[in-house]
Protein backbone atom coordinates (compact mmCIF):
# COMPACT_ATOMS: atom_id res chain seq x y z
CA UNK A 1 0.00 0.00 0.00
CA UNK A 2 1.37 3.38 -1.00
CA UNK A 3 0.55 6.03 2.18
CA UNK A 4 1.42 9.84 2.08
CA UNK A 5 1.84 11.30 5.40
CA UNK A 6 1.76 14.73 5.34
CA UNK A 7 3.81 16.26 8.42
CA UNK A 8 3.63 14.70 11.69
CA UNK A 9 3.48 16.06 15.26
CA UNK A 10 6.98 14.73 17.60
CA UNK A 11 5.12 11.10 18.45
CA UNK A 12 3.53 10.53 15.24
CA UNK A 13 7.20 9.82 13.76
CA UNK A 14 6.25 6.39 14.81
CA UNK A 15 3.48 5.85 12.75
CA UNK A 16 6.37 6.68 9.53
CA UNK A 17 8.44 4.03 11.16
CA UNK A 18 5.67 1.01 11.63
CA UNK A 19 4.82 1.80 8.08
CA UNK A 20 7.98 1.01 6.38
CA UNK A 21 8.69 -1.39 9.09
CA UNK A 22 5.18 -3.21 7.72
CA UNK A 23 6.77 -3.01 4.18
CA UNK A 24 4.42 -0.03 2.81
CA UNK A 25 5.30 2.61 0.70
CA UNK A 26 5.49 5.65 2.46
CA UNK A 27 5.75 9.57 0.66
CA UNK A 28 6.30 11.62 3.37
CA UNK A 29 5.87 15.60 3.26
CA UNK A 30 8.29 17.30 5.76
CA UNK A 31 7.97 20.95 6.58
CA UNK A 32 11.10 23.49 6.64
CA UNK A 33 10.41 24.19 10.31
CA UNK A 34 8.72 20.79 11.79
CA UNK A 35 7.18 20.45 15.26
CA UNK A 36 9.36 17.17 15.77
CA UNK A 37 13.02 17.24 16.88
CA UNK A 38 15.47 16.01 14.51
CA UNK A 39 17.12 13.92 16.46
CA UNK A 40 19.25 10.56 15.13
CA UNK A 41 16.16 8.40 15.67
CA UNK A 42 13.82 11.01 14.00
CA UNK A 43 16.00 11.21 11.34
CA UNK A 44 16.68 7.74 10.82
CA UNK A 45 12.63 7.68 10.43
CA UNK A 46 12.15 10.05 7.76
CA UNK A 47 14.93 9.28 5.85
CA UNK A 48 13.98 5.33 5.66
CA UNK A 49 10.80 6.73 3.44
CA UNK A 50 10.50 6.21 -0.23
CA UNK A 51 10.13 9.44 -1.42
CA UNK A 52 10.82 12.38 0.82
CA UNK A 53 9.69 16.31 0.10
CA UNK A 54 11.06 18.65 2.18
CA UNK A 55 10.60 21.95 2.95
CA UNK A 56 7.30 22.27 1.89
CA UNK A 57 4.18 24.38 3.85
CA UNK A 58 2.28 21.68 4.93
CA UNK A 59 -0.91 24.02 5.59
CA UNK A 60 -0.48 25.40 2.29
CA UNK A 61 -3.38 23.13 0.52
CA UNK A 62 -1.94 24.84 -3.01
CA UNK A 63 1.34 23.36 -2.16
CA UNK A 64 0.08 20.40 -0.45
CA UNK A 65 -1.28 19.30 -3.56
CA UNK A 66 0.84 19.99 -6.08
CA UNK A 67 3.35 17.40 -4.04
CA UNK A 68 0.81 14.70 -3.43
CA UNK A 69 -0.41 15.41 -7.77
CA UNK A 70 3.12 14.73 -8.71
CA UNK A 71 3.62 11.28 -6.29
CA UNK A 72 -0.12 10.07 -7.21
CA UNK A 73 1.16 10.27 -11.15
CA UNK A 74 4.25 8.43 -10.48
CA UNK A 75 2.98 6.01 -8.10
CA UNK A 76 -0.79 5.65 -7.30
CA UNK A 77 -1.55 6.71 -3.54
CA UNK A 78 -3.73 4.46 -1.61
CA UNK A 79 -4.11 6.88 1.55
CA UNK A 80 -3.13 10.60 2.45
CA UNK A 81 -3.16 11.44 6.06
CA UNK A 82 -1.81 14.02 8.24
CA UNK A 83 -0.58 13.89 12.34
CA UNK A 84 -0.52 17.96 12.41
CA UNK A 85 -3.33 19.66 12.91
CA UNK A 86 -2.85 22.49 11.22
CA UNK A 87 -2.02 20.67 8.01
CA UNK A 88 -5.62 18.83 8.08
CA UNK A 89 -7.25 21.08 5.86
CA UNK A 90 -4.65 20.83 3.14
CA UNK A 91 -4.24 17.33 3.43
CA UNK A 92 -8.30 16.90 3.15
CA UNK A 93 -8.91 19.52 -0.22
CA UNK A 94 -5.74 17.57 -1.97
CA UNK A 95 -8.01 14.05 -0.81
CA UNK A 96 -10.99 15.44 -2.17
CA UNK A 97 -9.20 16.56 -5.80
CA UNK A 98 -7.78 13.70 -6.08
CA UNK A 99 -9.81 10.94 -4.58
CA UNK A 100 -7.54 9.54 -2.40
CA UNK A 101 -8.81 7.98 0.82
CA UNK A 102 -8.77 9.07 4.43
CA UNK A 103 -11.27 10.73 6.84
CA UNK A 104 -13.89 11.92 4.63
CA UNK A 105 -12.68 16.08 3.50
CA UNK A 106 -15.91 17.60 4.79
CA UNK A 107 -15.86 15.60 8.27
CA UNK A 108 -11.71 17.26 8.62
CA UNK A 109 -13.25 21.01 7.75
CA UNK A 110 -16.08 20.64 9.97
CA UNK A 111 -13.90 19.09 12.73
CA UNK A 112 -11.40 22.30 12.05
CA UNK A 113 -14.05 25.22 12.10
CA UNK A 114 -15.50 24.75 15.83
CA UNK A 115 -18.51 26.96 14.72
CA UNK A 116 -19.62 24.65 12.20
CA UNK A 117 -18.71 21.48 14.50
CA UNK A 118 -21.10 23.05 17.00
CA UNK A 119 -23.65 23.78 14.29
CA UNK A 120 -23.31 20.17 12.85
CA UNK A 121 -24.06 18.56 16.63
CA UNK A 122 -27.14 20.95 16.91
CA UNK A 123 -28.84 19.55 13.74
CA UNK A 124 -27.96 15.89 14.68
CA UNK A 125 -29.40 16.88 18.35
CA UNK A 126 -26.21 16.04 19.73
CA UNK A 127 -25.35 17.88 23.28
CA UNK A 128 -22.69 20.86 22.40
CA UNK A 129 -22.02 24.11 24.02
CA UNK A 130 -23.99 27.51 23.57
CA UNK A 131 -22.17 29.45 21.07
CA UNK A 132 -21.76 32.07 18.73
CA UNK A 133 -19.42 33.63 15.90
CA UNK A 134 -18.36 37.19 16.08
CA UNK A 135 -16.66 38.84 13.66
CA UNK A 136 -15.87 42.20 15.60
CA UNK A 137 -15.61 43.26 19.64
CA UNK A 138 -19.57 44.41 19.53
CA UNK A 139 -20.87 41.17 18.15
CA UNK A 140 -18.65 39.39 20.36
CA UNK A 141 -20.22 40.87 23.35
CA UNK A 142 -23.82 40.53 22.54
CA UNK A 143 -22.98 37.36 22.30
CA UNK A 144 -21.33 36.77 25.64
CA UNK A 145 -24.06 38.92 26.97
CA UNK A 146 -26.76 36.39 25.39
CA UNK A 147 -24.91 33.27 26.14
CA UNK A 148 -23.98 33.84 29.85
CA UNK A 149 -21.17 34.56 31.73
CA UNK A 150 -18.15 32.87 32.21
CA UNK A 151 -17.47 32.60 28.53
CA UNK A 152 -14.27 31.05 26.69
CA UNK A 153 -13.04 33.71 23.76
CA UNK A 154 -10.73 32.00 21.14
CA UNK A 155 -10.39 31.20 17.37
CA UNK A 156 -12.55 29.29 15.58
CA UNK A 157 -10.04 27.11 13.92
CA UNK A 158 -7.00 27.89 16.36
CA UNK A 159 -4.75 24.87 17.91
CA UNK A 160 -2.83 24.60 21.27
CA UNK A 161 -4.96 26.65 22.69
CA UNK A 162 -3.34 29.91 21.33
CA UNK A 163 -5.19 33.28 21.91
CA UNK A 164 -7.68 31.03 23.89
CA UNK A 165 -9.19 33.25 26.90
CA UNK A 166 -11.95 32.77 29.73
CA UNK A 167 -13.70 36.10 29.85
CA UNK A 168 -15.98 36.58 33.53
CA UNK A 169 -17.38 40.27 32.27
CA UNK A 170 -17.68 42.11 29.23
CA UNK A 171 -14.20 44.32 30.04
CA UNK A 172 -12.16 40.74 29.73
CA UNK A 173 -14.61 39.79 27.01
CA UNK A 174 -13.66 42.68 25.15
CA UNK A 175 -9.97 42.75 25.87
CA UNK A 176 -10.11 38.76 24.76
CA UNK A 177 -11.68 39.26 21.37
CA UNK A 178 -9.12 41.91 20.40
CA UNK A 179 -6.48 39.99 21.39
CA UNK A 180 -7.85 36.93 19.01
CA UNK A 181 -8.68 39.59 16.14
CA UNK A 182 -5.16 41.63 16.36
CA UNK A 183 -2.83 39.08 18.25
CA UNK A 184 -1.96 36.83 15.26
CA UNK A 185 1.43 38.03 15.28
CA UNK A 186 2.14 35.93 17.65
CA UNK A 187 1.07 32.89 15.69
CA UNK A 188 3.30 31.06 13.51
CA UNK A 189 3.56 32.94 9.96
CA UNK A 190 2.21 29.76 7.98
CA UNK A 191 -0.67 29.15 10.93
CA UNK A 192 -2.05 32.71 11.00
CA UNK A 193 -4.60 32.10 8.12
CA UNK A 194 -6.15 29.71 10.14
CA UNK A 195 -6.31 31.61 13.05
CA UNK A 196 -7.81 34.85 11.31
CA UNK A 197 -11.35 33.41 10.54
CA UNK A 198 -13.57 35.91 13.55
CA UNK A 199 -14.11 35.07 17.25
CA UNK A 200 -15.68 32.53 18.76
CA UNK A 201 -17.89 32.98 21.88
CA UNK A 202 -18.67 29.44 23.60
CA UNK A 203 -20.09 28.72 27.12
CA UNK A 204 -17.63 28.07 29.64
CA UNK A 205 -18.53 24.45 30.28
CA UNK A 206 -17.80 23.43 33.45
CA UNK A 207 -17.01 19.57 34.91
CA UNK A 208 -13.81 17.25 34.07
CA UNK A 209 -12.24 17.21 31.51
CA UNK A 210 -11.43 13.88 29.82
CA UNK A 211 -10.43 12.55 26.16
CA UNK A 212 -11.72 9.93 24.02
CA UNK A 213 -9.61 8.68 21.54
CA UNK A 214 -11.77 6.61 19.20
CA UNK A 215 -10.87 4.85 15.73
CA UNK A 216 -13.41 5.01 12.88
CA UNK A 217 -14.10 2.91 9.86
CA UNK A 218 -17.37 2.13 7.69
CA UNK A 219 -19.78 2.32 10.49
CA UNK A 220 -17.44 0.76 13.04
CA UNK A 221 -15.77 2.10 16.15
CA UNK A 222 -12.86 1.32 18.00
CA UNK A 223 -13.08 2.70 21.29
CA UNK A 224 -8.77 2.81 22.71
CA UNK A 225 -9.51 4.47 26.04
CA UNK A 226 -10.68 7.21 27.75
CA UNK A 227 -7.90 9.72 29.21
CA UNK A 228 -7.84 12.11 32.12
CA UNK A 229 -6.24 15.61 32.13
CA UNK A 230 -4.23 17.48 34.60
CA UNK A 231 -4.83 21.01 34.84
CA UNK A 232 -3.06 23.96 35.80
CA UNK A 233 -4.95 26.04 38.17
CA UNK A 234 -2.99 29.28 37.73
CA UNK A 235 -4.41 28.87 34.11
CA UNK A 236 -6.77 26.42 33.35
CA UNK A 237 -6.20 26.16 29.43
CA UNK A 238 -2.35 25.32 30.33
CA UNK A 239 -2.20 21.27 30.27
CA UNK A 240 0.42 19.72 32.69
CA UNK A 241 -0.14 16.22 31.80
CA UNK A 242 -2.34 13.45 31.14
CA UNK A 243 -3.62 9.73 32.88
CA UNK A 244 -4.73 6.80 31.29
CA UNK A 245 -7.68 5.70 32.24
CA UNK A 246 -9.49 9.10 33.20
CA UNK A 247 -10.02 6.77 36.26
CA UNK A 248 -13.89 7.34 35.51
CA UNK A 249 -16.51 4.84 36.97
CA UNK A 250 -17.56 2.06 33.91
CA UNK A 251 -20.91 4.11 33.17
CA UNK A 252 -18.88 7.31 32.89
CA UNK A 253 -16.96 5.83 30.61
CA UNK A 254 -19.31 4.17 28.11
CA UNK A 255 -21.12 7.70 28.18
CA UNK A 256 -18.28 9.35 27.30
CA UNK A 257 -17.73 6.77 24.11
CA UNK A 258 -21.23 6.51 23.37
CA UNK A 259 -20.91 10.04 22.83
CA UNK A 260 -17.76 10.19 20.93
CA UNK A 261 -19.72 7.69 18.18
CA UNK A 262 -22.81 9.97 18.34
CA UNK A 263 -20.05 13.04 17.28
CA UNK A 264 -18.57 11.35 14.59
CA UNK A 265 -21.20 10.10 13.07
CA UNK A 266 -22.56 13.85 13.30
CA UNK A 267 -19.69 15.37 11.72
CA UNK A 268 -19.23 12.31 9.22
CA UNK A 269 -15.67 11.37 10.58
CA UNK A 270 -15.89 7.93 8.86
CA UNK A 271 -12.09 6.78 9.16
CA UNK A 272 -9.09 7.47 10.81
CA UNK A 273 -8.33 7.68 14.86
CA UNK A 274 -9.75 10.78 16.73
CA UNK A 275 -8.73 12.81 19.43
CA UNK A 276 -12.01 13.83 20.94
CA UNK A 277 -11.49 16.46 24.26
CA UNK A 278 -14.83 16.63 26.28
CA UNK A 279 -16.27 17.80 29.27
CA UNK A 280 -18.21 15.71 31.74
CA UNK A 281 -20.65 17.53 32.98
CA UNK A 282 -24.16 17.68 35.28
CA UNK A 283 -25.74 17.08 31.85
CA UNK A 284 -23.85 13.96 30.88
CA UNK A 285 -20.41 14.70 28.26
CA UNK A 286 -20.34 17.65 25.96
CA UNK A 287 -17.86 18.08 23.40
CA UNK A 288 -15.27 20.87 23.78
CA UNK A 289 -13.02 20.20 21.23
CA UNK A 290 -12.48 17.70 18.01
CA UNK A 291 -9.32 16.37 16.68
CA UNK A 292 -9.57 14.75 13.63
CA UNK A 293 -6.20 13.10 14.30
CA UNK A 294 -4.83 10.68 17.01
CA UNK A 295 -3.81 12.18 20.32
CA UNK A 296 -0.28 14.20 20.89
CA UNK A 297 1.71 15.19 23.43
CA UNK A 298 2.88 12.41 25.96
CA UNK A 299 -0.31 10.69 25.61
CA UNK A 300 1.10 7.76 22.72
CA UNK A 301 3.80 7.03 24.78
CA UNK A 302 1.82 6.53 27.95
CA UNK A 303 -1.18 4.51 26.25
CA UNK A 304 1.65 2.50 25.12
CA UNK A 305 2.96 1.86 28.86
CA UNK A 306 -0.41 1.99 30.33
CA UNK A 307 -2.18 -1.36 27.08
CA UNK A 308 1.36 -2.52 25.87
CA UNK A 309 -0.19 -1.70 22.50
CA UNK A 310 1.00 1.43 20.20
CA UNK A 311 -1.74 3.58 19.28
CA UNK A 312 -0.17 4.14 15.60
CA UNK A 313 -0.33 0.62 15.03
CA UNK A 314 -3.52 0.16 15.92
CA UNK A 315 -4.21 3.32 13.16
CA UNK A 316 -1.91 1.05 10.26
CA UNK A 317 -4.40 -1.51 10.92
CA UNK A 318 -7.42 0.42 10.50
CA UNK A 319 -6.47 2.43 7.36
CA UNK A 320 -5.10 -0.74 5.79
CA UNK A 321 -7.88 -3.13 6.24
CA UNK A 322 -6.57 -4.98 9.03
CA UNK A 323 -8.19 -6.52 12.07
CA UNK A 324 -7.52 -3.17 14.69
CA UNK A 325 -6.21 -4.10 18.08
CA UNK A 326 -8.30 -2.73 20.96
CA UNK A 327 -7.05 -2.42 24.41
CA UNK A 328 -9.32 -4.18 27.32
CA UNK A 329 -9.09 -3.50 30.75
CA UNK A 330 -6.86 -1.09 31.93
CA UNK A 331 -4.91 -0.99 35.21
CA UNK A 332 -3.68 1.52 37.37
CA UNK A 333 -2.97 4.72 36.51
CA UNK A 334 -0.11 5.78 34.13
CA UNK A 335 0.05 8.96 34.26
CA UNK A 336 2.54 11.50 32.30
CA UNK A 337 3.24 14.93 33.10
CA UNK A 338 5.02 17.73 31.23
CA UNK A 339 7.77 20.24 32.92
CA UNK A 340 6.51 23.62 32.55
CA UNK A 341 7.64 26.77 34.04
CA UNK A 342 5.67 28.82 35.83
CA UNK A 343 6.80 32.36 34.84
CA UNK A 344 9.64 31.91 32.42
CA UNK A 345 12.85 32.68 32.12
CA UNK A 346 16.35 30.75 31.55
CA UNK A 347 17.11 27.46 32.83
CA UNK A 348 20.06 26.83 34.69
CA UNK A 349 23.53 26.61 32.72
CA UNK A 350 23.96 23.32 34.63
CA UNK A 351 19.96 22.28 34.13
CA UNK A 352 19.25 18.79 33.77
CA UNK A 353 16.69 15.77 34.49
CA UNK A 354 18.49 13.59 36.87
CA UNK A 355 16.43 13.68 39.80
CA UNK A 356 13.84 11.27 37.47
CA UNK A 357 17.12 8.88 37.02
CA UNK A 358 16.50 5.94 39.09
CA UNK A 359 13.21 5.48 39.92
CA UNK A 360 11.33 2.67 39.54
CA UNK A 361 7.97 4.41 39.12
CA UNK A 362 9.03 6.36 36.10
CA UNK A 363 8.49 4.33 33.11
CA UNK A 364 10.35 7.11 29.98
CA UNK A 365 11.88 10.43 30.55
CA UNK A 366 11.25 12.73 27.09
CA UNK A 367 13.90 14.88 27.73
CA UNK A 368 14.88 18.22 26.45
CA UNK A 369 16.00 17.20 22.67
CA UNK A 370 12.45 16.44 22.19
CA UNK A 371 11.31 19.83 22.89
CA UNK A 372 14.48 21.86 21.67
CA UNK A 373 15.97 23.46 24.68
CA UNK A 374 18.29 22.56 27.42
CA UNK A 375 21.16 24.12 29.59
CA UNK A 376 20.88 28.57 29.39
CA UNK A 377 18.25 28.33 27.02
CA UNK A 378 15.11 31.17 27.59
CA UNK A 379 11.76 29.70 28.13
CA UNK A 380 8.16 31.03 28.20
CA UNK A 381 5.61 30.80 30.66
CA UNK A 382 3.33 27.72 30.27
CA UNK A 383 6.03 26.22 27.58
CA UNK A 384 6.88 22.47 27.78
CA UNK A 385 11.05 21.45 28.31
CA UNK A 386 10.78 17.77 28.90
CA UNK A 387 7.81 15.18 29.96
CA UNK A 388 7.92 12.20 32.23
CA UNK A 389 5.68 9.09 32.78
CA UNK A 390 5.11 7.19 36.04
CA UNK A 391 2.86 4.65 37.22
CA UNK A 392 1.26 5.02 40.48
CA UNK A 393 -2.08 3.41 42.01
CA UNK A 394 -4.59 5.70 40.73
CA UNK A 395 -5.06 9.59 40.07
CA UNK A 396 -4.69 10.94 43.03
CA UNK A 397 -1.51 9.04 43.85
CA UNK A 398 -0.06 9.73 40.63
CA UNK A 399 -0.54 13.71 41.60
CA UNK A 400 1.05 13.84 44.59
CA UNK A 401 4.26 11.40 43.48
CA UNK A 402 4.50 14.45 40.24
CA UNK A 403 4.66 16.86 42.74
CA UNK A 404 7.46 15.68 44.91
CA UNK A 405 9.40 14.96 41.44
CA UNK A 406 8.77 18.62 40.10
CA UNK A 407 9.63 19.95 43.20
CA UNK A 408 13.21 18.07 42.96
CA UNK A 409 13.46 19.46 39.35
CA UNK A 410 13.01 23.12 40.31
CA UNK A 411 16.45 22.88 42.21
CA UNK A 412 18.47 21.40 39.06
CA UNK A 413 16.76 23.73 36.46
CA UNK A 414 16.61 27.26 38.24
CA UNK A 415 13.14 27.90 37.48
CA UNK A 416 9.41 27.41 38.97
CA UNK A 417 7.38 24.94 37.92
CA UNK A 418 3.58 24.93 37.10
CA UNK A 419 2.02 21.64 39.42
CA UNK A 420 -1.50 20.80 41.16
CA UNK A 421 -4.61 19.36 39.49
CA UNK A 422 -7.84 21.68 39.41
CA UNK A 423 -9.83 18.85 38.68
CA UNK A 424 -8.61 17.88 42.16
CA UNK A 425 -12.23 19.29 43.54
CA UNK A 426 -13.87 16.78 41.66
CA UNK A 427 -11.84 13.23 42.08
CA UNK A 428 -11.09 14.61 45.59
CA UNK A 429 -8.30 15.82 47.34
CA UNK A 430 -4.39 15.10 46.54
CA UNK A 431 -1.38 15.45 48.46
CA UNK A 432 0.78 17.94 49.00
CA UNK A 433 0.86 21.22 46.51
CA UNK A 434 -1.21 19.79 44.48
CA UNK A 435 -4.62 21.34 45.83
CA UNK A 436 -3.04 24.68 46.49
CA UNK A 437 -4.34 26.23 43.27
CA UNK A 438 -6.94 29.29 43.34
CA UNK A 439 -7.79 28.46 39.56
CA UNK A 440 -11.64 29.09 38.47
CA UNK A 441 -13.73 26.16 37.19
CA UNK A 442 -12.78 24.14 34.32
CA UNK A 443 -12.75 25.25 30.98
Amino acid sequence: MHLAIVDVNPPAVQAVRLAKEAGHRVTFLQPALTQYALTGETLKAVRSVDRLIDGIDTTDPVAVLEALEECHAEAPIDVAVTFQELAAEAVAAACRSLGLRGTAPDAVFTARRKDRCRAALEAAGAASARWALALDVDEALEAAGRIGYPVVIKPPSGSASLLSYVADDPRQAAAACRNVLTGTDGVPAHWRAQFARGVLVEEKLTGRLVSVEIGARRGEFFPFCVTGRFRAPENEVVELGSCVPAGLSPRESADCVAYAEEVCRAIGADQGIFHLEVMLTERGPVLVEFNPRIMGGGLPHAYRHATGQDIYASWLQLMTGEPVDVPGEITGCTAVFAVVPRDGGRLSGTACLTPLDGQDDILEVIGFDAYRTGPGESVAPGQAVARFILRAEDRRAAVGRAEELLGRLEGTLGVRLMTGDLDARITGPVPRAAARGTGRPGA
